[in-house]
């Protein structure tokens, strides 16, 4: 069986007007970015103010993992199982993505999510991703819900584990990381 991989999706225009992008003066926590792994996408570069090394947040990355089985069972789905291997995945994207200053499933050297879980070994047939980039879970959580993509990501009853994962660089500047597999 072939392998299925949903493919890349290009972040929203919308979000490079955030001020993170540009040498605009910076007035409190920037907009959301999201992005679900599906369509083109391209890489990106995110300015930080005043980083710290990458640190994950366990207390938001249980949030997150309990405000998607919170989408689920209020539709009737079953939770996902949190998955060990899945999380480390979600782990090393965030920590990637924190550590190299971008956003986006592709990374600056083209390497893609097909690429990831290829170079991971990963034994499903079938995978997806969200990524944010926000002030804190509860907006992520509404990112993600307000996505079409990232909410058919969530909700897609092909699934039963995921992985999370949040890693922050920053007050307010923090990557959130879903995956998801059969």
């Amino acid at each position: 069986m072939k392998p299925f991989f949903k493919p890349l999706r290009r972040a929203a225009t919308a979000a490079l007007a955030l001020g993170i992008l540009s040498s605009a003066p910076y007035h409190g926590a920037p907009a959301s970015l999201v992005s679900a792994s599906q369509g083109d996408e391209q890489v990106i570069a995110i300015s930080f103010i005043s980083p710290h090394a990458p640190q994950a947040l366990p207390a938001e990355q249980a949030a997150l993992a309990a405000d998607a089985n919170a989408e689920r069972t209020r539709r009737g789905l079953p939770a996902l199982v949190r998955d060990e291997a899945l999380d480390r995945f979600a782990y090393a994207k965030g920590l990637e993505m924190a550590s190299r200053a971008y956003f986006g499933h592709t990374n600056p050297d083209g390497v893609t999510f097909g690429d990831r879980l290829r170079a991971f070994h990963w034994p499903a047939a079938y995978a997806s991703e969200n990524i944010a980039f926000d002030r804190d879970e509860p907006h992520a959580h509404a990112a993600f819900m307000n996505s079409p993509p990232h909410a058919r990501n969530l909700l897609d009853p092909r699934e039963r584990r995921f992985g999370v994962a949040v890693v922050t660089v920053q007050t307010h500047e923090t990557f959130y990381v879903q995956d998801f597999s059969e």
